[in-house]
């Protein structure tokens, strides 16, 4: 079925509901960042592959609103269909749109599938309207009936996390919960975010890509057993015993999904889980710096064989290649699980592109001049990583070493912050970004987000950004992880980006209060070679010796080959 037959199938379904508009998001039930195959309706239903874009459907229209990012990919992917693209923050927002045509046919209605909504997506799509339950389809799904191949979701056993390396048992953490919720008069609260609900359960899986979740609602009572909605065949003895332990039922999911759906027509109680999964343990603590060790090993091997081999004259190198030659070095690592997000190898005016991800028809070759910029990352048994390092070769460009030194000074400035306890991430911005604003440079997205203890890369709430209606008021406190990742993109000429993991410490204690500041998880050399030290303060040059010197004592007794070890005490030589 080619996507002209697919959306005039879906016009024929829309029909036998008295669906006027029908509306597709990129979502699953539980508003993951990466959409597992059997939710990605909308790419089927439109042919866009872009990981974000929303698609409405009407009886004679047919349109999809995407981001600049992929303006021009779905521009070609959409040519030869029926729908229309929406330039998201130049066109009309889907709200708006909606509120038109409602307002031409008042009597139209809603629709979309029940598994593909969540209460916060329909309330910033839907809330605005003003429009009573009645004018929405809230359980009706066509592509249970229309998509004949469907993937199957993952059935992957759920598996227990030890204690030892979970750091705290799921048992305790039910029960700050539930003390938490009677302190708040509230009897019964709905989990639907997987990384909260494997947090406090200390479970974790395979069913999300990137991310080591298992597919599941949580619902805590106070008074009674709580319940886990979860498919049976994840769910193997051991895990059953462990589970009854912890005075939780087991409940098909299905039965999750209902009350996913009541809960866009009521209100949902605010959870505290994500902020007290920002803040990590000392088991969690430790299993991160564990974890970037490793990850430490495999990318110092891989740049060391990177800058070898390009020096020697290689010319058959591509994005691609830096990807998987990466992804086999972190593979020998023994704790790795798989990657932590999609590799991003961009080089020369790919580095321009912010989420750029090379493909076949994008790939190109590095070539010994210019700048590769490197955002990679990795789960392992013990944590997660995220790591953006930019890489010279050959010859540069002096606007290339100017950006490099100014993004390396922000880095710096953030990662040498000192600040009291309870400081926001829209404060500490600046310290990223001070030393390019005054040479009039800019990035468009975040300085830092929160990452997760062998959870998702990008764990909400903890931010570090400029922008104040984006920016969450979440403080700081000692034991929150953070990455540290300011960057210019020079369009169609290079990019770079500097980005280390910073776990939040305890500071000094002075009359004014107590003091946080940040202790560099990431353990990877910086590359010197663009940088123009003229621009170096003394104290940042001392900055950067001190932490080569201790990459230095970490990595180099982990490295067996002679090369690497050469490259390394090369590479770390004091400036």
């Amino acid at each position: 079925m080619n996507i002209i037959n697919r959306v005039e199938a879906l016009r024929q379904w829309m029909q036998t509901y008295d669906i006027g508009i029908f509306v597709v998001p990129t979502l699953d039930p539980h508003n993951s960042e990466y959409v597992p195959e059997y939710w990605k309706c909308r790419q089927w239903l439109t042919g866009f592959t872009g990981s974000a874009g929303t698609a409405v459907v009407t009886a004679t229209e047919a349109f999809l609103w995407t981001d600049s990012r992929y303006w021009l990919q779905a521009t070609e992917q959409l040519g030869a269909t029926p729908f229309s693209l929406m330039r998201e923050g130049e066109d009309t927002d889907i709200s708006a749109w909606i509120a038109q045509r409602v307002n031409a046919e008042p009597t139209a209605k809603i629709g979309f599938a029940p598994d593909m909504m969540t209460p916060e997506v329909f309330t910033s799509l839907f809330a605005s309207l003003g429009l009573p339950a009645s004018q929405f389809v809230f359980g009706a799904d066509p592509f249970t009936l229309l998509w004949d191949d469907r993937p199957a979701l993952s059935m992957a056993p759920a598996e227990m996390m030890p204690e030892n390396v979970a750091g705290r048992s799921a048992g305790d953490k039910l029960k700050d919960l539930t003390e938490w919720m009677l302190e708040h008069q509230t009897s019964r609260l709905f989990i639907t975010e997987l990384s909260e609900i494997c947090w406090m359960l200390n479970l974790r899986g395979s069913d999300i890509p990137y991310n080591p979740f298992v597919i599941a609602f949580l619902e805590v009572n106070t008074s009674g057993p709580h319940r886990l909605f979860i498919h049976s065949a994840k769910v193997n003895a051991e895990v059953a015993d462990y589970l009854k332990a912890l005075h939780i039922d087991v409940f098909p999911y299905e039965e999750g999904l209902k009350l996913q759906l009541a809960a866009l027509q009521e209100p949902v109680s605010e959870s505290p889980v994500a902020a007290w999964r920002a803040l990590k343990n000392h088991a969690e603590r430790e299993g991160m710096r564990r974890a970037h060790v490793q990850d430490g090993v495999a990318m110092v091997k891989f740049i060391a064989w990177l800058k070898r081999s390009m020096a020697e004259g290689a010319t058959e190198i591509t994005e691609m290649e830096v990807d998987r030659r990466l992804t086999a070095l972190r593979a020998e690592q023994p704790d790795f699980l798989g990657l932590s997000f999609e590799t991003i190898a961009a080089y020369g005016p790919h580095g321009a592109i912010v989420h750029y991800e090379a493909s076949p028809e994008t790939d190109v070759r590095l070539e010994n001049h210019g700048l590769l910029l490197l955002d990679s990352g990795g789960q392992y048994v013990c944590g997660t990583t995220d790591i953006t390092r930019t890489i010279a070769f050959g010859d540069l460009t002096p606007e290339e070493c100017r950006v490099y030194t100014l993004v390396l000074k922000g880095h710096l400035q953030l990662s040498h912050a000192v600040f009291p306890d309870g400081t926001t991430g829209l404060q500490l911005d600046t310290y990223a970004r001070s030393a390019m604003w005054r040479e009039g440079f800019d990035y468009g997205h975040g300085t830092g987000h929160g990452v997760g203890h062998r959870l998702g890369v990008h764990e909400g709430p903890l931010q570090i950004r400029k922008n104040l209606r984006a920016c969450t008021t979440l403080p700081f406190h000692a034991g929150q992880t953070i990455t540290d990742e300011p960057g210019i993109y020079i369009e169609g000429n290079f990019g770079v980006r500097i980005e280390n993991l910073l776990l939040a410490v305890e500071g000094p204690v002075t009359p004014y209060g107590k003091f946080l500041k940040f202790d560099d998880l990431t353990l990877c050399p910086y590359d010197l070679k663009p940088v123009v030290l003229d621009m170096l303060t003394h104290q940042e040059r001392q900055w950067i010796n001190d932490y080569h010197a201790h990459v230095r004592e970490v990595i180099m007794p982990l490295l067996d080959d002679a090369a690497d070890r050469l490259w390394l005490d090369e590479a770390t030589r004091p400036i």
